[in-house]
């Protein structure tokens, strides 16, 4: 039968047990902590994405970033849209994922128009920060077949409103978005006979088989130029700027926080482009990201970056096992030094 610890008034036992009773919640607190620290050490950051291979390369080059940084990631792809993936790392279920500023100011602070510092003030409210602009704006666009767009003399999304016949495939998000295709439509006054909901990637295929004639898209997409399309001058100014961000868990280390700002202002559009285009190529988003880390462009400041990631990556590890050493030293030696310091069996045993 298992021996509970004594009471007063219970019957005199061993002083061995009482001894081993009275230090048991320090001895249970201790395993708890070293059970915490290891835990904490082993578990990787989380990086979610969105269905569309920007998000997928984006994130495979946040993940390479961390790495590089000697921090375990993992990439879940293709999560699904905004809603399913800001919801997420609200709830812990992710830790980063890429964004863009005019999503985040539309569609999930509902503060259409908000500068910069608005947009980490009330992201910050809910436990959440920012990476400053990764360095090009991948807006919203529609586009056309180019010799069809030539065809009817059609360069603005203006000039469509001649044209009520076209057909429109567009994604479900954007038929939804509040800087989608209903304010849209309304401020450009278009009334077209045909409106379709259709995946990102199939509309291409549609467009260019001549089911569809006017697609939505995104200004840094690859498929624009491998499909020969053009995009629609936005002569009212309706979309607003996109620019890449990170969103994070302010909970993330500071080391990981650091390796993801360390991502702003190293991507331009044409460069954004042309590592969209070699993943839809190869369908090797890793590979793409691995492409952005290894290219020899704008190789002064880039490669002092690497070389500070390393040094960083090395630093950071001997302090990750420097400091599990010495918890491990505090939680299990601290209180077996005060359970020796007080003598009798136990700390004879001990010592």
């Amino acid at each position: 039968m298992k021996q509970a610890c004594p009471r007063n008034g219970d019957f005199q036992i061993a002083d061995l047990s009482k001894r081993r009773c009275k230090h048991r919640p320090l001895l249970i607190s201790s395993l708890l902590l070293v059970l915490t620290v290891v835990t904490a050490s082993a578990d990787p950051i989380i990086i979610g994405s969105k269905k569309f291979t920007e998000s997928y390369v984006l994130a495979e080059i946040a993940k390479r970033s961390l790495e590089n940084a000697g921090i375990k990631a993992d990439h879940r792809q293709g999560m699904g849209g905004t809603i399913i993936l800001w919801e997420a790392l609200r709830g812990g279920g992710i830790d980063v994922y890429p964004e863009y500023t005019g999503t985040i100011a539309e569609e999930m602070l509902k503060q259409p128009g908000a500068p910069t510092g608005q947009i980490r003030n009330a992201l910050s409210a809910q436990g959440i920060d920012m990476t400053d602009d990764l360095g090009f704006n991948n807006t919203y666009a529609l586009v056309m077949r180019r010799d069809q767009a030539d065809q009817l003399a059609v360069k603005t999304i203006s000039d469509l409103r001649a044209h009520p016949e076209l057909k429109f495939g567009l994604t479900h998000e954007f038929l939804e978005r509040r800087d989608g295709w209903r304010p849209v439509s309304a401020r450009y006054r278009l009334a077209p006979a045909h409106v379709l909901g259709i995946d990102h990637a199939l509309g291409y295929s549609a467009l260019a088989k001549g089911e569809i004639d006017v697609k939505d898209a995104y200004s840094t997409d690859a498929k624009i130029g491998d499909y020969g399309l053009v995009t629609l001058i936005d002569d009212l100014k309706f979309f607003p700027q996109y620019h890449a961000v990170f969103l994070y868990r302010k909970t993330l280390s500071p080391e990981a926080a650091h390796a993801l700002n360390d991502l702003s202002n190293s991507i331009d559009e044409t460069r954004m482009i042309r590592l969209n285009s070699e993943a839809e190529r190869t369908k090797n988003y890793a590979m793409a990201a691995q492409q952005f880390f290894g290219t020899t462009e704008r190789a002064s400041p880039f490669v002092s970056e690497t070389l500070r990631s390393k040094l960083l990556r090395w630093i950071t590890r001997h302090l990750e096992l420097a400091s599990i050493s010495l918890l491990l030293s505090i939680a299990i030696g601290l209180p077996l030094g005060i359970v020796a310091s007080r003598g009798g069996p136990v700390g004879h045993a001990i010592l």
